[in-house]
Protein backbone atom coordinates (compact mmCIF):
# COMPACT_ATOMS: atom_id res chain seq x y z
CA UNK A 1 0.00 0.00 0.00
CA UNK A 2 3.14 2.45 0.23
CA UNK A 3 3.16 3.51 -3.33
CA UNK A 4 -0.48 4.22 -3.73
CA UNK A 5 0.08 6.18 -0.15
CA UNK A 6 2.60 8.18 -2.16
CA UNK A 7 0.16 9.14 -4.58
CA UNK A 8 -2.15 11.03 -2.26
CA UNK A 9 0.38 13.39 -1.32
CA UNK A 10 0.25 15.69 -4.94
CA UNK A 11 -3.69 16.26 -3.89
CA UNK A 12 -2.25 18.05 -0.89
CA UNK A 13 0.26 20.19 -2.66
CA UNK A 14 -2.37 21.06 -4.43
CA UNK A 15 -4.80 22.08 -1.77
CA UNK A 16 -2.51 23.81 -0.74
CA UNK A 17 -2.45 26.83 -3.36
CA UNK A 18 -6.16 27.61 -2.18
CA UNK A 19 -5.37 29.43 0.79
CA UNK A 20 -1.93 31.36 -0.90
CA UNK A 21 -2.05 32.11 -4.24
CA UNK A 22 -5.69 31.80 -4.71
CA UNK A 23 -6.29 34.44 -2.77
CA UNK A 24 -3.26 36.36 -3.37
CA UNK A 25 -4.57 36.91 -7.10
CA UNK A 26 -7.83 37.71 -5.55
CA UNK A 27 -6.21 40.57 -3.66
CA UNK A 28 -6.21 43.47 -6.41
CA UNK A 29 -9.45 41.81 -8.63
CA UNK A 30 -12.57 43.93 -8.94
CA UNK A 31 -14.40 43.26 -6.05
CA UNK A 32 -17.67 45.83 -6.94
CA UNK A 33 -21.07 44.30 -8.18
CA UNK A 34 -22.60 47.30 -8.77
CA UNK A 35 -22.55 49.69 -5.72
CA UNK A 36 -21.37 46.65 -3.48
CA UNK A 37 -18.25 45.54 -2.30
CA UNK A 38 -17.88 41.56 -2.26
CA UNK A 39 -15.23 40.44 0.50
CA UNK A 40 -12.70 37.87 -0.21
CA UNK A 41 -14.24 35.59 2.42
CA UNK A 42 -17.08 34.71 -0.13
CA UNK A 43 -14.83 32.74 -2.13
CA UNK A 44 -13.65 31.05 0.65
CA UNK A 45 -17.59 30.46 1.23
CA UNK A 46 -17.91 28.98 -2.04
CA UNK A 47 -15.10 26.83 -1.46
CA UNK A 48 -16.72 25.28 1.77
CA UNK A 49 -19.99 25.66 0.26
CA UNK A 50 -18.75 22.88 -2.36
CA UNK A 51 -16.48 20.74 0.09
CA UNK A 52 -19.43 19.84 1.86
CA UNK A 53 -21.29 19.07 -0.67
CA UNK A 54 -19.08 17.33 -2.99
CA UNK A 55 -18.21 15.39 0.75
CA UNK A 56 -22.10 14.43 0.73
CA UNK A 57 -22.90 13.80 -2.44
CA UNK A 58 -19.79 11.15 -2.02
CA UNK A 59 -20.78 9.70 0.97
CA UNK A 60 -24.44 9.40 -0.60
CA UNK A 61 -23.66 7.75 -3.57
CA UNK A 62 -21.45 5.16 -0.99
CA UNK A 63 -24.65 4.71 0.47
CA UNK A 64 -25.93 2.93 -1.57
CA UNK A 65 -23.41 -0.31 -2.22
CA UNK A 66 -24.40 -2.49 0.45
CA UNK A 67 -25.83 -1.85 3.75
CA UNK A 68 -23.61 -0.40 6.47
CA UNK A 69 -24.92 -2.91 9.37
CA UNK A 70 -24.97 -6.11 7.82
CA UNK A 71 -21.64 -7.65 6.64
CA UNK A 72 -23.36 -10.25 4.71
CA UNK A 73 -25.48 -8.20 2.88
CA UNK A 74 -22.78 -5.78 1.71
CA UNK A 75 -22.28 -5.43 -1.85
CA UNK A 76 -18.95 -6.75 -2.93
CA UNK A 77 -17.95 -3.83 -4.82
CA UNK A 78 -18.21 -1.61 -2.21
CA UNK A 79 -14.33 -2.31 -1.36
CA UNK A 80 -13.83 -0.41 -4.83
CA UNK A 81 -16.01 2.54 -3.16
CA UNK A 82 -12.81 4.43 -1.73
CA UNK A 83 -10.03 4.04 -4.33
CA UNK A 84 -12.79 5.51 -7.02
CA UNK A 85 -13.37 8.50 -4.49
CA UNK A 86 -9.53 8.97 -4.27
CA UNK A 87 -9.37 8.67 -8.32
CA UNK A 88 -12.59 11.30 -8.72
CA UNK A 89 -10.81 13.58 -6.57
CA UNK A 90 -7.88 13.49 -8.35
CA UNK A 91 -9.41 14.12 -11.68
CA UNK A 92 -10.53 17.13 -9.71
CA UNK A 93 -7.12 18.17 -8.86
CA UNK A 94 -6.40 18.37 -12.68
CA UNK A 95 -9.67 20.08 -13.40
CA UNK A 96 -8.64 22.78 -10.99
CA UNK A 97 -5.10 23.36 -11.90
CA UNK A 98 -5.77 23.77 -15.44
CA UNK A 99 -9.06 26.51 -14.91
CA UNK A 100 -6.22 28.11 -12.15
CA UNK A 101 -3.76 28.53 -15.64
CA UNK A 102 -5.94 29.93 -17.56
CA UNK A 103 -7.42 31.85 -15.67
CA UNK A 104 -4.34 33.42 -14.21
CA UNK A 105 -3.43 33.66 -17.97
CA UNK A 106 -5.78 36.13 -18.50
CA UNK A 107 -5.22 38.44 -15.54
CA UNK A 108 -1.42 38.55 -16.31
CA UNK A 109 -3.37 39.84 -20.31
CA UNK A 110 -5.33 41.95 -18.75
CA UNK A 111 -2.26 43.64 -16.04
CA UNK A 112 0.16 43.90 -19.16
CA UNK A 113 -2.62 45.48 -21.39
CA UNK A 114 -3.34 48.01 -18.69
CA UNK A 115 -0.13 48.86 -18.12
CA UNK A 116 -0.06 47.47 -14.37
CA UNK A 117 3.06 45.23 -14.43
CA UNK A 118 5.00 47.73 -12.38
CA UNK A 119 1.82 48.80 -10.08
CA UNK A 120 1.45 45.85 -7.86
CA UNK A 121 -0.88 47.84 -5.65
CA UNK A 122 -3.71 48.95 -8.51
CA UNK A 123 -6.91 47.83 -8.80
CA UNK A 124 -6.83 45.71 -11.62
CA UNK A 125 -9.95 45.68 -13.73
CA UNK A 126 -10.92 42.14 -13.74
CA UNK A 127 -14.08 40.53 -11.43
CA UNK A 128 -13.33 38.52 -8.88
CA UNK A 129 -15.89 36.14 -9.88
CA UNK A 130 -13.40 34.91 -12.35
CA UNK A 131 -11.94 32.76 -9.78
CA UNK A 132 -15.17 31.11 -8.26
CA UNK A 133 -15.04 27.84 -10.85
CA UNK A 134 -11.02 27.03 -9.50
CA UNK A 135 -12.43 27.64 -5.66
CA UNK A 136 -15.38 25.37 -6.12
CA UNK A 137 -12.99 22.72 -8.05
CA UNK A 138 -10.60 22.93 -5.30
CA UNK A 139 -13.54 22.19 -2.47
CA UNK A 140 -14.82 19.05 -4.62
CA UNK A 141 -11.48 17.93 -4.50
CA UNK A 142 -11.14 18.35 -1.12
CA UNK A 143 -14.29 17.36 0.04
CA UNK A 144 -13.86 13.61 -1.76
CA UNK A 145 -10.27 13.25 -1.15
CA UNK A 146 -11.06 14.05 2.63
CA UNK A 147 -13.67 11.47 3.07
CA UNK A 148 -12.37 8.99 0.91
CA UNK A 149 -8.96 8.32 2.22
CA UNK A 150 -10.01 8.11 6.00
CA UNK A 151 -12.43 5.59 4.81
CA UNK A 152 -9.60 3.96 2.34
CA UNK A 153 -7.43 3.36 5.19
CA UNK A 154 -10.40 2.05 7.65
CA UNK A 155 -11.61 -0.25 5.23
CA UNK A 156 -7.53 -2.09 3.64
CA UNK A 157 -5.63 -2.05 6.98
CA UNK A 158 -5.35 -4.39 9.25
CA UNK A 159 -8.38 -3.85 12.05
CA UNK A 160 -5.26 -3.62 15.14
CA UNK A 161 -3.56 -0.66 12.84
CA UNK A 162 -7.44 1.17 12.16
CA UNK A 163 -7.07 3.54 15.20
CA UNK A 164 -4.11 4.86 13.86
CA UNK A 165 -5.46 5.79 10.31
CA UNK A 166 -6.54 9.00 11.16
CA UNK A 167 -3.34 10.15 12.50
CA UNK A 168 -1.79 8.72 9.19
CA UNK A 169 -4.42 10.36 7.08
CA UNK A 170 -3.11 14.06 8.87
CA UNK A 171 0.41 12.77 7.89
CA UNK A 172 -0.27 12.26 4.21
CA UNK A 173 -2.17 16.08 3.86
CA UNK A 174 0.77 17.20 6.25
CA UNK A 175 3.09 15.95 3.45
CA UNK A 176 1.15 17.36 0.64
CA UNK A 177 1.36 20.79 2.37
CA UNK A 178 5.22 20.39 3.06
CA UNK A 179 5.50 19.65 -0.42
CA UNK A 180 3.59 22.74 -2.16
CA UNK A 181 6.44 24.72 0.03
CA UNK A 182 9.48 22.36 -1.38
CA UNK A 183 8.14 22.62 -4.90
CA UNK A 184 7.80 26.07 -5.47
CA UNK A 185 11.49 26.68 -3.87
CA UNK A 186 12.78 24.34 -6.71
CA UNK A 187 10.35 25.74 -9.44
CA UNK A 188 12.18 28.93 -8.61
CA UNK A 189 15.48 27.78 -8.34
CA UNK A 190 15.09 26.06 -11.94
CA UNK A 191 12.69 28.58 -13.66
CA UNK A 192 12.21 32.04 -12.02
CA UNK A 193 9.24 31.91 -12.82
CA UNK A 194 8.36 33.86 -8.92
CA UNK A 195 9.44 37.40 -8.85
CA UNK A 196 8.49 40.06 -6.05
CA UNK A 197 4.99 40.52 -7.35
CA UNK A 198 2.11 38.86 -8.19
CA UNK A 199 1.95 41.08 -11.71
CA UNK A 200 5.67 39.91 -12.70
CA UNK A 201 5.49 36.18 -11.71
CA UNK A 202 4.54 33.25 -14.12
CA UNK A 203 1.79 31.77 -11.75
CA UNK A 204 0.15 30.27 -14.95
CA UNK A 205 3.21 28.16 -15.67
CA UNK A 206 3.63 26.80 -12.19
CA UNK A 207 -0.34 25.34 -12.32
CA UNK A 208 0.26 24.15 -15.75
CA UNK A 209 3.16 22.26 -13.78
CA UNK A 210 1.11 21.42 -11.24
CA UNK A 211 -2.14 20.32 -13.67
CA UNK A 212 0.61 17.92 -15.74
CA UNK A 213 1.87 16.27 -11.90
CA UNK A 214 -1.50 15.87 -11.59
CA UNK A 215 -2.15 14.65 -14.84
CA UNK A 216 0.97 11.97 -14.05
CA UNK A 217 0.11 11.01 -10.57
CA UNK A 218 -3.96 9.91 -11.67
CA UNK A 219 -2.31 7.51 -13.96
CA UNK A 220 0.45 6.37 -11.90
CA UNK A 221 -2.50 5.86 -9.11
CA UNK A 222 -4.82 4.37 -11.61
CA UNK A 223 -1.77 1.42 -12.46
CA UNK A 224 -0.67 1.03 -8.83
CA UNK A 225 -4.84 0.73 -8.05
CA UNK A 226 -5.61 -1.56 -10.81
CA UNK A 227 -3.20 -4.27 -9.40
CA UNK A 228 -3.22 -3.49 -5.71
CA UNK A 229 -5.34 -6.26 -3.80
CA UNK A 230 -8.49 -4.82 -1.87
CA UNK A 231 -9.55 -6.78 1.62
CA UNK A 232 -13.41 -7.02 2.03
CA UNK A 233 -15.17 -3.71 2.55
CA UNK A 234 -15.67 -3.74 6.50
CA UNK A 235 -18.44 -2.22 8.29
CA UNK A 236 -17.08 1.59 8.86
CA UNK A 237 -18.93 5.17 8.55
CA UNK A 238 -17.53 7.09 5.98
CA UNK A 239 -17.93 10.13 8.25
CA UNK A 240 -16.16 8.26 11.14
CA UNK A 241 -14.15 5.55 9.82
CA UNK A 242 -12.60 4.59 13.04
CA UNK A 243 -16.22 4.38 15.36
CA UNK A 244 -16.05 1.95 17.97
CA UNK A 245 -18.79 1.28 20.64
CA UNK A 246 -18.40 4.04 23.80
CA UNK A 247 -18.50 0.60 26.41
CA UNK A 248 -15.53 -0.35 24.35
CA UNK A 249 -13.45 2.98 24.03
CA UNK A 250 -10.12 3.70 25.89
CA UNK A 251 -9.60 7.00 27.04
CA UNK A 252 -6.01 6.71 25.19
CA UNK A 253 -7.26 5.82 22.11
CA UNK A 254 -8.22 7.73 19.06
CA UNK A 255 -9.67 11.08 19.30
CA UNK A 256 -12.17 9.97 16.97
CA UNK A 257 -13.05 6.67 18.83
CA UNK A 258 -13.93 8.75 21.91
Amino acid sequence: MIPLCLTFVLCGVVSAIGSTYFLEQAKHLDRKVGRIKVPLVLLLWFYDQGRQFFSKLYVMISSCFGDSESDSDSDPRRRYVAPIGVAVSMVFSILCCITAAKVETRRLDTVKSHGLVDKPDERIPMSIFWLLPQFILLGAMDGIHNTSIPYFFAEQVLASMARYMTIFTKGVFGGGIMGSALSVHIIEKKTRWFKSTLNQSRLDNYYWVLATLSAVNFALYVVIAVFNHYRDARTVDLDEPDQKNDDDCDCDCNVSCC
